[in-house]
């Protein structure tokens, strides 16, 4: 690497990148051809060719180890480069081929296993959550190796199977193989920029905990006219209930305890978020709700990034069909979660639920309520080296410097990852809000893709001088 000092990335490797544009694109939309649904099991097979495809890909572009790891569900592709000697930083990279069914079908413009090319943007299921993604790593380390044939830092990389099912398999792996995974940094590269001009590093993630709630009451439906009145309704229980939960007013949660370990956020991470290009008229023009809402005295984006939630996703039971039935339900149930903040425990959230819906309960019905998921939240100093370089990098692909929040959304391995291996986690990604990411017509900005491996690139070379 003559000509250069440690902390620039060589022209040459650049260029490469974008001379190889069109390779690499030609590659990811081999990748995402294989419909890798991690939750369908008539997809196993193809689970396992996108592991054996991206173990190739890896292979080719001269990593020196690669291998894929079995685990009780899909397999982990887990591969390595450690020939920059001890003196340099070690870096684990983080991402996943797994993605989520493409139902409905008829939604889409074109198949969602065919990728095309529209207006500049890539359409495919998985384009953006999280093939396009691996993929712009995948180009960095590429252009990196063909150019000198090194890389200027350790590398290991992680792409997982099971993302979209709860990384059940990785979880197990990270909490056992703490010395293999030994690193300096961890790179998670899922999650998306505010816009093409706005790059993101979250310092931070919500955790979540995520309830059923079953009211049982008669032992079958019954008749409203003969039993109305003299039996109680499960549904009216359940509504009654999960009303209670929350005050109608100032959108508190109601649960005692619930807010008792929520940080209080100093004016430095409020500024962070004011300097956000996210202010409410924005974010309600983004999701094209009449007027926003939520809890009060509180800003709309610290809504959704510093303060804990309680939403309700589903009821079911009785008659929902057309026409009328008046039917007394044998059971009602109900599914909700909660968005937690830094310091916010789910089991303890878990638990104070469970006991106030006891206690709000009448006798006249049994109550159950399972815990169906629970994802511990994330909290990452942004000031330190690793975190800043990341920063530094997007100004170089991007040309501005990463905005800085905490994720509304959960990724659940992230807090195994900061507990298990005790390294700075770097949380970005290229994707975009309007991603129709879980959603059909998925995409991914092909700018955002090319300018994403440039970053990767130009974060490899920024490690390699940090303190």
């Amino acid at each position: 690497m003559s000509g250069s000092t440690a902390s620039e990335t060589p022209a040459t490797v650049i260029a490469h990148l974008r001379d190889r544009q069109h390779a690499h694109l030609t590659a990811l939309g081999e990748f995402l051809s294989i419909p890798s649904v991690s939750m369908d099991p008539a997809h196993a097979a193809d689970m396992a060719t996108a592991a054996q495809w991206m173990v190739d890909c890896l292979q080719r572009i001269g990593m020196t180890r690669t291998e894929i790891v079995a685990t009780a569900g899909h397999p982990i592709v887990f591969s390595e480069w450690l020939d920059a000697g001890s003196a340099m930083p070690t870096l684990l990279i983080y991402g996943h081929y797994d993605v989520q069914p493409a139902d409905p079908i008829d939604a889409w413009h074109t198949p969602p296993f065919a990728p095309s090319i529209r207006d500049g943007n890539l359409y495919a299921r998985g384009a953006s959550d999280d093939k396009g993604q691996v993929m712009a790593v995948v180009a960095a380390l590429d252009a990196w190796l063909h150019t000198f044939g090194r890389l200027p830092i350790n590398v290991k990389l992680l792409v997982e199977g099971e993302e979209e099912t709860s990384s059940v398999g990785l979880r197990r792996f990270v909490r056992t193989e703490t010395e293999r995974l030994h690193c300096d940094a961890v790179l998670m590269v899922d999650s998306s920029m505010l816009t093409p001009q706005h790059p993101l590093i979250l310092y931070g993630t919500r955790g979540n905990c995520y309830l059923e709630i079953t009211v049982r009451g008669p032992a079958s439906d019954l008749h409203s006219g003969t039993f109305g009145g003299a039996v109680e309704n499960p549904f009216n229980v359940l509504v009654r209930l999960l009303a209670s939960l929350q005050d109608g007013d100032m959108r508190r949660v109601q649960v005692p305890g619930f807010y008792d370990r929520v940080r209080t956020v100093d004016d430095a991470e409020r500024r962070l978020l004011a300097s956000l290009p996210l202010n409410d008229a924005v974010l309600q023009a983004m999701t094209g709700a009449p007027v926003l809402a939520g809890e009060a005295g509180y800003s709309a984006i610290e809504r959704a990034s510093i303060r804990p939630t309680l939403d309700i996703h589903g009821i079911s039971g009785g008659f929902t069909g057309p026409g009328k039935k008046t039917v007394i339900p044998a059971q009602a149930t109900a599914k909700l979660s909660m968005r937690l903040v830094p310091n916010q425990d789910p089991e303890d959230i878990a638990r104070q639920v469970i006991d106030f819906l006891r206690r709000q309960a009448p006798p006249t019905v049994s109550l159950d309520v399972h815990i169906l998921s629970a994802s511990r939240p994330v909290l990452i100093d942004y000031r330190v080296p690793e975190v800043q370089a990341a920063s530094q990098a997007f100004e170089k692909a991007f040309g501005a410097l990463a905005g800085f929040m905490i994720g509304g959304g959960t990724l659940p391995i992230a807090a195994d990852f900061q507990e298990a291996l005790g390294a700075p986690l770097v949380i970005t990604g290229f994707g975009l809000p309007d991603d129709n990411m879980h959603a059909p017509n998925e995409k991914l900005n092909l700018s955002c893709f090319f300018r994403g491996s440039e970053m990767i690139a130009h974060y490899l070379a920024a490690l390699a001088s940090c303190p």
